[in-house]
């Protein structure tokens, strides 16, 4: 019987999508999350209610957003800098994680590593860039041979992204494998041992000069916001986000009419949503309307402009299902899409025929913290310092 662990990164048909609602109980406003997988709705969310006065502003029910959401915000702290320093300085762009240090069957290895381990890391090296670029390569044993699957890179423009993004290269990797054991050594996807694996990772620093400020790609490609341009007509960015760094502990002026929104992340279901942080206009035609951005330790990095709200929030919930024009490959979702093109349909994957008793050897080699990371990642210096 097929594995459903490993049947996860296999096929990408759960389409999930949510709504939320603000319920006046006597002198509380109380937020409810409610999400959908496939079109059947799912019980309330426990984890996303939040109570607050209804006299108090929206963004106090998300004050606790940074702690509440581990998985996907982080902490930085001195320590944690020198080590980003020291793989700056060494140059250090490959990490394997160590055998031994995850589950021993591959079902919970590759669930392991792949919603927890390489997203951990992934969000560690993103912090004080524009952009990762990310390749996955997996060791396999199948039969008496060794081989080495590796995916082509893949950029992640948001650390939001970062879940999908490795959702998607395990995806295609696995399918990649499961394709060419059955072909050349007649067995199935199951009978492959993967305990080992690569991650190769360049981190592109973000420059003082930089002003981007992309959003993430579920919201990229609803094409429904103004990224920081400023127009004789636009308000002014610069001076909107002083106010809000000002303002962020206390009332934002009422004279200042403007509605800001921000992301959450439901720690149960882990989607992506944006919720209203400041409510000052009705008329959503002609109020200007912003995203609040951060970065992956939760602090404010600037102001998206939308320009159209009502298509911003709408979840796509249309019943179809997306194809590839490339490869008629098919997804329920917009963004698995566009990451599966990016990555060219896994047309430039590659694969290595290895000595299964050749022993690896490594110089220069960097341990990351075992007590900040769960898992034994260790970094390849590619010069010395």
């Amino acid at each position: 019987m097929e594995s459903a662990s490993i049947r996860k990164f296999l096929v990408m048909t759960r389409r999930t999508q949510s709504r939320y609602i603000f319920d006046i109980e006597e002198n509380s406003r109380v937020f409810r999350h409610q999400f959908f997988v496939n079109g059947v709705r799912r019980a309330d969310c426990t984890t996303c209610e939040s109570r607050v006065p209804v006299s108090e502003p929206y963004h106090h029910h998300w004050r606790n957003d940074v702690q509440d959401n581990r998985g996907h915000w982080i902490q930085i702290g001195p320590e944690e800098k020198d080590i980003l320093n020291r793989i700056e300085d060494q140059a250090i762009e490959e990490f394997i994680l160590c055998d031994g240090s995850t589950a021993a069957r591959t079902n919970d290895f590759l669930l392991e590593a792949g919603m927890d381990a390489v997203p951990q890391l992934l969000r560690f090296l993103s912090y004080g860039t524009e952009k990762l670029e990310a390749t996955v390569g997996f060791y396999v044993d199948v039969k008496k041979e060794r081989m080495y699957y590796e995916s082509s890179p893949l950029n992640i423009e948001h650390h939001l992204d970062i879940g999908e993004a490795v959702d998607m290269i395990f995806s295609m990797l696995l399918e990649k494998i499961s394709n060419y054991v059955l072909l050349h050594q007649r067995v199935p996807l199951e009978a492959c041992v993967i305990r080992r694996m690569k991650v190769t990772v360049k981190r592109f620093c973000a420059s003082s000069k930089s002003n981007s400020c992309k959003l993430p790609l579920q919201y990229r490609v609803k094409n429904a916001a103004e990224v920081n341009e400023n127009g004789s007509n636009k308000p002014d960015l610069k001076k909107l986000s002083e106010t809000y760094l000002n303002q962020m502990d206390q009332h934002i002026p009422a004279t200042l009419k403007i509605n800001l929104y921000t992301f959450r992340v439901c720690s149960t279901s882990k989607e992506l949503y944006a919720v209203p942080y400041l409510l000052r206009g009705d008329d959503v035609e002609n109020t200007p309307t912003f995203i609040i951005q951060t970065d992956v330790v939760g602090d404010f990095q600037g102001l998206v402009e939308i320009r159209n709200i009502r298509k911003f929030l709408r979840m796509d919930t249309q019943d179809r299902v997306f194809e590839c024009r490339q490869c008629q490959s098919h997804f329920v979702d917009r963004v698995h899409l566009a990451l599966h093109k990016q990555i060219s349909c896994g047309r430039n994957f590659m694969v290595w025929h290895m000595d299964k008793d050749a022993i690896e050897l490594h110089e220069n080699c960097l341990p990351l913290p075992k007590q900040y990371f769960k898992y034994d990642w260790v970094g390849l210096a590619s010069k010395r310092v």
